[in-house]
């Protein structure tokens, strides 16, 4: 490898320097790929990309989705605008923090995305990282009557779930239309790894398939409560240039609006099929 990796968290998270995502070989993609399996979570520092080269570079791991909820860069549809300016649009143009609860990307849609690639353009300089959890940890750490028990068990997840933590944008009645609530298992086995991990959304989860609501909140809640523990967990400190790739198969995040006002954070977002 002509670039450098370095291990950021205990139990997940890489970074890597010495490589400008402008131009990469075959090789160096399988590494990162590699690494990305390994870690959950990729961070690639000090790039410098305008949209289309981003949204390049990150097909280089999948096929980029188009994804209508968030706004997009003028010169790229498939790049999304994460910024501290954020307002509900179609709603009360009140300011939305996306992202600010424990989610993994696209749960409500019936093909979720695979990937989710984030690059640092504007980073505050106090606050603003992003926690990441580790989902196969959090299964593996489960007893084993709970794990036999919700092995197999599938949840109904859908874009405004009445068990969401907090505000989702307002959107179009024609595309609420065309996502009709999704059914995913409750534990996945990933494709690449073959490792089981649980698949948890306590933003968009409404009900575990078959159970009674009282039951199945109070297992959702339990899952949620575990999974989400400190131990399970990896904090990103952003830097400018940072392009953090992690993969929602196996991980949860949330965002933390936590910089001081007057601070500014831009981001800018690419998922892949």
């Amino acid at each position: 490898m002509t670039f450098h990796s370095e291990t950021l968290g205990g139990h997940m998270a890489v970074a890597v320097t010495g490589l400008d995502l402008n131009n990469v070989r075959d090789d160096e993609t399988r590494s990162l790929v590699d690494l990305l399996h390994q870690n959950l979570v990729l961070c690639i520092r000090d790039q410098q990309l305008a949209p289309p080269a981003f949204r390049d570079a990150m097909a280089l791991f999948g096929r980029p989705l188009l994804r209508k909820q968030l706004a997009h860069t003028p010169e790229c549809v498939e790049v999304n605008i994460i910024s501290s300016e954020d307002r509900d649009e179609l709603g009360d143009r009140r300011r939305i923090v996306n992202g600010a609860s424990w989610h993994t990307d696209d749960s409500f849609m019936r093909e979720p995305c695979s990937l989710t690639m984030l690059y640092g353009v504007v980073v505050p300089a106090i606050g603003g990282d992003t926690l990441f959890a580790n989902m196969y940890a959090a299964y593996d750490d489960l007893p084993s009557a709970t794990r036999a028990r919700i092995d197999g068990l599938h949840v109904v997840h859908k874009y405004s779930s009445s068990r969401k933590l907090g505000r989702v944008s307002t959107r179009p009645a024609e595309e609420m239309a065309a996502m009709p609530e999704a059914i995913h298992p409750l534990v996945r086995t990933h494709p690449e790894t073959r490792r089981k991990a649980l698949y948890l959304n306590p933003n968009r989860m409404e009900q575990v398939v078959a159970m009674e609501r009282s039951d199945s909140d109070r297992l959702l809640d339990e899952l949620i409560a575990h999974a989400t523990q400190p131990k399970f967990q990896y904090r990103h400190k952003w830097r400018r240039g940072d392009i953090v790739i992690w993969d929602n198969r196996c991980t949860l995040h949330k965002a933390n609006a936590d910089y001081p006002e007057g601070e500014q954070r831009l981001m800018h977002r690419v998922v892949v099929a």
